[in-house]
């Protein structure tokens, strides 16, 4: 435990710090990493090795078998203390629809106290803001009151396919009093969040041919079309309002936590809000703000991501299609499994009568989740009423997924903590931006974490 009067002067550098984090920041987006793509993984390695430098860290590029190298930087100023891991990523999502940017996605600019770039939310501007926290606590302490591991990731936006055996060879790497894992975001009026995990998901692609070639359109009387075969599949998966119709889905999933749904009662975020964000026409879940709140929380999903057959160019084109394609995810729930999930999708399609169509597994990840009365939670629970003078918006989980389980499995609580971005960061969309406001409170929630423990 840090003395207030020290603590008060470490959040006082930061405070001066916003010009040292969007040069940071600003560098390390120029470099393009896009996982999808394969571009630049040992450029961003490098890159973040730079960044984790900055917090006076030993950083290494650890290979990863099949992928890119993951970068470790450790700082251990007590052997007798324990490990905090800081985990993020340094790979981005694609850029399109390129056109819907305002600037260069990879040149980034700084408007109306906004930082615009690609990966400045998700999660390069998290992995900076660290660093930058880490480095007012050495610098006014001289040593930090934990040992620190970052632990940042090389292709997290394609589902960490090369992670598992990673784990599995470096079992120590993931093994602390807590790991952070990414971050929480801000609501639009400032308010902070943290969650206590995150949403499994299984990404697969389906494919039915009913023909060698395409026919000409009359022949639809007599040849099967091969939209209208997978539109009638993916018809049998889910109904109008939502619930999968796959036969054993939730098994293994838990009731809510009582504790959990108390927290839910008390946030004040709203997926009404979606309307405004995204243009929604409708928004599931009741006609109160708890209601679609534990929707939005504790609801699986089977998302078609993109569906394609026939012609899609200009003018028309009379054809009955021989293949149709569709891409789909679904967001799982502590207890569910995604391999089981993927075989149990399987099993429903035959015995629906749809064995001719083809599925393939493309990622997945694991949901998991920890409890709010772990050190770490509490320390960032701690923190961020410090820091923000307000009770955070408490979450079971993220709605997303990432790669808490790697962690959780090996006993190390997972949580989020208050990040960089904020409800309008357009994560994965044209324009991704932050608000270097929340940048720079992040910074010292980081620092007030680490400063509790």
């Amino acid at each position: 435990m840090i003395d207030p009067a020290e603590r008060a002067k470490i959040y006082s550098v930061l405070d001066g710090r916003s010009e040292d984090f969007v040069t940071l920041l600003s560098d390390y987006i120029r470099v393009p990493t896009i996982s999808a793509h394969g571009t630049k993984f040992q450029e961003g390695a490098e890159a973040t090795r730079k960044v984790l430098e900055t917090a006076g860290a030993t950083a290494r590029l650890v290979p990863e078998k099949g992928g890119p190298p993951v970068v470790i930087g450790e700082i251990e100023d007590d052997s007798t203390s324990p490990w905090v891991i800081l985990y993020n990523h340094y790979d981005v999502q694609p850029v399109d629809p390129l056109d819907e940017w305002t600037s260069d996605p990879f040149d980034p600019v700084v408007r109306d106290g906004k930082l615009y770039g690609r990966g400045a939310s998700d999660t390069k501007g998290n992995t900076v803001a660290q660093a930058l926290a880490v480095q007012a606590i050495r610098e006014v302490v001289g040593r930090l009151p934990v040992n620190v591991r970052f632990f940042i990731d090389g292709e997290e936006e394609s589902g960490s396919p090369h992670l598992l055996p990673f784990a599995e060879a470096h079992p120590e790497l993931f093994r602390g009093l807590g790991a952070t894992i990414e971050a929480a975001a801000h609501t639009r009026d400032g308010k902070p969040s943290i969650s206590l995990g995150s949403k499994g998901i299984l990404s697969v692609d389906l494919e039915v041919r009913t023909s060698n070639v395409d026919q000409h359109s009359s022949l639809a009387t007599v040849i099967p079309n091969a939209a209208w075969r997978l539109i009638a599949a993916l018809r049998s998966l889910r109904s109008e309002n939502g619930k999968i119709l796959i036969a054993g889905f939730l098994d293994g999933v838990p009731p809510p936590d009582p504790e959990m749904l108390r927290y839910l009662r008390k946030n004040t975020s709203d997926p009404l809000s979606y309307k405004d964000e995204f243009g929604a026409r409708e928004i599931f879940g009741g006609k109160t703000r708890y209601a679609r709140l534990k929707r939005a929380a504790y609801g699986t999903t089977c998302t078609i991501d993109g569906i394609w057959s026939g012609y899609m160019g200009p003018g028309h084109k009379t054809v009955n299609p021989a293949v149709a394609h569709a891409k789909l995810d679904f967001r799982l729930l502590p207890g569910q499994r995604p391999d089981a999930i993927f075989d149990r999708l399987v099993a429903h399609l035959r015995t629906k009568g749809f064995s001719d169509v083809k599925v393939d597994k493309d990622s997945v990840f694991e949901p998991a989740s920890c409890a709010i009365s772990e050190r770490l939670p509490q320390a960032i629970l701690a923190a961020t009423r410090e820091v923000y003078g307000t009770e955070p918006n408490v979450f079971p989980w993220s709605y997303g997924s990432s790669t808490t389980w790697y962690f959780t499995r090996m006993g190390t609580p997972a949580p989020h903590g208050p990040g960089v971005g904020y409800q309008g960061s357009r994560a994965h969309a044209p324009n991704e931006q932050i608000r270097l406001q929340d940048a720079g409170r992040s910074m010292k929630a980081t620092a007030g974490m680490l400063m509790v423990l």
